[in-house]
């Protein structure tokens, strides 16, 4: 059951960060830190104080703050330009004569970095042959992501990523523990297919390590994960809101290697695949909400299907424990958050999510981050 949910929370992570790594790219860097449904984004190429010299539109919060939200009059001139010059695609300048913001040469690489913490509430109850009424499965994983992206075209962009991975889950009803680490590597491409439809693509390999237990059975064994993952998302703008709808699959393999336990029993090698399908729209609307700082709050709702084949099944003298995956079927997800920017470029970010909504699990995931600027001055 645990190694399943590890796979899906991976597939998860890494999808999501290579969703937010192309809509940085396509959008001209973004700022250096935000939060979007793929976790806390990073990014080391941005440069809070200038403006690109092409706009476009991103994935999270801050790359573009599209729309009207409303006039910078009240403010005096040098505020005014400060929050002009942090979210110049706005359409609502005003007409002041003031002096142009100084451009930025538009860049070509894109550095950014990415963290996921996600927590599975209690899933199952035991039954007849374990501890009765104990929590089958629960745990917690973390999910760390960096990755370089170089912008070939204006409508053409690759990248490599790298990662890590820990995990620890429990099953109180089996009396059972597996916690492991594991490393990532991979690429991405992303591709504009219309001014306001991009697709994307992406494949990663990971190498994991596991160290389970069960009653007074222990054992330590390897595995091998393949993914891929595909996307399209819309970016759209109206009455100041930036309308984000996004359909997007991926799909993990993975193997795991045969090996003894400490009672001296041999468990075969395995093999097993999991993966989503999801879509859904995203929106956020920035505030000026004082003359320092600009608000951007964000919600989201997507449908999610859970797929799963595994060629390994359960003993059936064994009923108490379910031949059910954790994570399977239609569930729902929702998202939701809030970023703040501040003239002297110092970044909060806070956000969560919610899967397995109408499913048979809960899933937890909290993001949260502060930074100050930095880049080319």
């Amino acid at each position: 059951m645990a190694t399943k949910v590890v796979a899906q929370n991976s597939g998860s992570a890494i999808s999501g960060a290579v969703d937010s790594a192309i809509s940085e790219g396509f959008g001209g860097g973004g700022p250096p830190a935000t939060v979007s449904g793929g976790g806390v984004r990073f990014n080391f190429a941005a440069d809070p104080d200038g403006k690109p010299d092409t706009i476009a539109h991103a994935a999270d919060p801050f790359s573009s703050a599209g729309g009207s939200f409303g006039t910078a009059r009240s403010f005096a001139p040098e505020q005014r330009d400060r929050v002009n010059d942090a979210f110049g695609a706005l359409a609502y300048a005003g007409g002041y004569a003031k002096a142009p913001p100084r451009r930025v040469e538009q860049r070509d690489w894109y550095g950014w970095a990415e963290v996921r913490g996600a927590h599975l509430d209690r899933w199952g109850t035991g039954g007849l042959g374990v501890v009765t009424g104990a929590s089958l499965l629960s745990g917690d994983q973390v999910n760390l992501l960096a990755g370089v992206t170089r912008k070939l075209t204006p409508n053409f962009l690759i990248g490599v990523l790298g990662g890590y991975e820990t995990f620890d889950y429990r099953s109180d009803a089996l009396q059972g523990r597996l916690k492991g680490d594991g490393w990532t590597v991979g690429s991405y491409l992303g591709w504009m297919l219309a001014p306001n439809i991009r697709f994307d693509a992406a494949f990663a390999y990971s190498g994991i390590g596991y160290d389970g237990s069960a009653g007074t059975a222990s054992g330590q064994f390897g595995g091998q994960r393949w993914l891929l993952s595909s996307g399209l998302t819309g970016t759209y703008q109206s009455w100041g809101l930036q309308i984000e709808p996004s359909a997007r699959i991926y799909a993990l393999w993975e193997h795991e290697n045969a090996y003894r336990d400490t009672l001296g029993i041999l468990l075969s090698d395995r093999n097993f695949a999991v993966g989503r399908a999801s879509g859904g729209v995203k929106l956020s609307y920035p505030v000026a909400w004082i003359s320092t700082a600009t608000l951007v709050p964000y919600v989201g709702v997507y449908s999610d299907y859970y797929f799963n084949s595994d060629n390994v099944t359960l003993v059936a003298a064994v009923p108490a424990i379910p031949v059910i995956n954790v994570f399977d079927g239609w569930s729902a997800r929702a998202i939701g958050g809030l970023a703040a920017k501040f003239n002297n470029g110092a970044q909060v970010a806070i956000g969560g999510e919610r899967s397995g909504i109408g499913g048979s699990f809960g899933l937890w995931t909290y993001r949260a981050r502060a930074s100050v600027s930095f880049g080319a001055q």
